[in-house]
């Protein structure tokens, strides 16, 4: 079996870190994605309540009391980041992607150079 050239193996292990890479933006992409739904049905939850409502946030074993301005707030901050935050990783999601099909082009290119060398090898060495 023939030896892979060092330039393929280059490709090939670009090409593997570009998809691990793009494994974990989808990852955390999908984690940031469920959050902000999450975040979103509280919003319409607390938006039905009355003003005067009691709310109460949890912070480590404890549920503080907490006005229904002051929770809507801050889920809407936490909204915002959520949506940054996926929106940022749509973007490296779109940049790996072109990546890799840029490398996954130059390895299928490699390769194809390397059978036409190979069959112009074996025409001659009939």
């Amino acid at each position: 079996m023939a030896q892979i050239p060092p330039s393929l193996q280059d490709l090939i292990n670009r090409f593997n870190q570009a998809q691990a890479q793009l494994q974990s933006v989808l990852l955390r992409k999908q984690q940031y994605e469920a959050e902000l739904r999450e975040v979103e049905k509280a919003i319409a939850e607390i938006e039905r309540l009355s003003p005067d409502a009691k709310i109460f946030k949890n912070v480590g074993n404890f549920l503080v009391p907490q006005s229904r301005d002051a929770a809507l707030q801050e889920l809407k901050d936490r909204k915002e980041l959520l949506e940054l935050h996926v929106k940022t990783l749509s973007r490296q999601e779109s940049m790996l992607r072109e990546q890799i099909d840029k490398l996954r082009d130059e390895i299928n290119k490699e390769l194809a150079r390397l059978k036409g060398g190979a069959a112009e090898a074996a025409k001659g060495g009939g």
